[in-house]
C-alpha cells in the first residue's frame, strides 16, 4: 500500500497533471474562441446531455472538454494519495505531540482533503444543475417547471440621464413579482446583478443582446457632460428597440459544497499561516 501512495502520490506526477491541465485549457479557449455559439450553448446544460446532444457532431470542438475532466479527475486521485501518504507519516507521532501542534502539522493536509470537496462541488454543478428561462410580459403570468407560477407585476427601466452620453440607454430594470409563499401571497423585485431565492432556487433577470446597429445611441457626443451622472430618472418608455426580458431560474446543487468548502480553505488556511508566523513562537518545520 505505502509502494503504490508513493507512485500514484508523486509530486512530479502533479506537476505534468497541472501542466497538461493549463495547455488542454489554452487549447480550450482557441477553439471557444473561433465557435462560440458551440460552447456557449453549455450554460445551463447538464455537461453529459450537452456532449451526447454535441459531441459526436462537433468533436473536433469538443473533445478538449472529456479530456479536461479526466486529467481532474487524475489529479483528483494524485492529491488523494500524496495526502494520504502524508497523514500515514504523521500519524504515528500524534501521542507524542501536543493536540494543537498536531492540528497545525495536519492542517495542510486537511486543506487538501477540502480541495478535493470543493471539486466535487464543482463536478455537481457541471453534472446536476437545473436551469430554465422564460420571457417576461407585464402583466402575464410565467410558468417555470422547477420554481413554479409568477404573475409579473410590473416591469420598470431605469435610464442614465438625458445629458449623459449614455442618454436613452438602460441603467437598471426593475421587475416585481408575485409568488405563493408559505399558503399565501408574497411580492419580490427582481434586478439585474440582485437575484432573488425561492424554493431552491436562484431568480435571475436576463436580456436578449442586440446588435450595435439596433441599439439605441447619442447622435452628438458632449465630451463635457461625458461623467456628469446628475440624477437617475425612471421611464416607461420603450427604446428605438425594446430589450426583451427573460427571467431565469438556477439550482444549483453544487453550490451548497462549495461556499462551505471556500469558507473552511479560507478559515483554516488563516489559521495555520498566524500559528506557523516567526512571531507565534512555534517550529515551521
Amino acid at each position: 500500500m505505502k509502494r503504490m501512495l508513493d507512485v500514484i502520490g508523486d509530486l512530479r506526477i502533479a506537476f505534468w497533471l497541472l501542466l497538461a491541465a493549463s495547455l488542454v485549457m489554452w487549447i480550450g479557449s482557441l477553439i471557444a474562441a473561433g465557435n462560440y455559439p458551440l460552447i456557449d450553448s453549455m450554460n445551463g446544460v447538464r455537461v453529459q446531455e450537452w456532449l451526447l446532444d454535441n459531441g459526436r457532431d462537433n468533436i473536433g470542438s469538443v473533445w478538449w472538454i472529456p479530456l479536461l475532466f479526466l486529467i481532474f479527475l487524475l489529479l483528483g486521485i494524485n492529491t488523494l494519495a500524496c495526502t494520504a501518504r502524508r497523514i500515514l507519516v504523521l500519524l504515528p507521532a500524534r501521542k507524542e505531540t501536543a493536540p494543537k501542534d498536531f492540528l497545525v502539522a495536519m492542517s495542510p493536509s486537511i486543506i487538501h482533503l477540502l480541495f478535493m470537496f470543493m471539486l466535487s462541488g464543482h463536478l455537481l454543478g457541471f453534472t446536476a444543475v437545473e436551469y430554465e428561462k422564460a420571457p417576461l410580459v407585464p402583466g402575464e403570468k410565467v410558468t417555470l417547471r422547477g420554481a413554479g407560477t409568477f404573475d409579473v407585476l410590473s416591469v420598470t427601466h431605469e435610464f442614465f440621464p438625458g445629458d449623459s452620453l449614455l442618454r436613452d440607454r438602460i441603467r437598471q430594470t426593475r421587475v416585481k413579482i408575485g409568488f405563493p409563499q408559505n399558503g399565501g401571497h408574497a411580492e419580490g423585485t427582481l434586478e439585474f446583478m440582485r437575484p432573488l431565492y425561492h424554493g431552491g432556487y436562484i431568480l435571475q433577470l436576463d436580456m436578449e443582446r442586440k446588435k450595435k446597429a439596433e441599439m439605441a445611441v447619442m447622435k452628438k457626443a458632449d465630451p463635457e457632460t461625458c461623467n456628469r451622472a446628475g440624477h437617475f430618472h425612471f421611464s416607461e418608455t420603450k427604446q428605438a428597440v425594446p430589450p426583451r426580458l427573460y427571467i431565469a431560474a438556477t439550482r444549483d446543487p453544487g453550490l451548497y459544497v462549495l461556499i462551505p468548502g471556500f469558507a473552511a480553505v479560507i478559515l483554516l488556511m488563516g489559521w495555520y499561516f498566524y500559528q506557523t508566523a516567526p512571531g507565534a513562537g512555534r517550529k515551521t518545520g
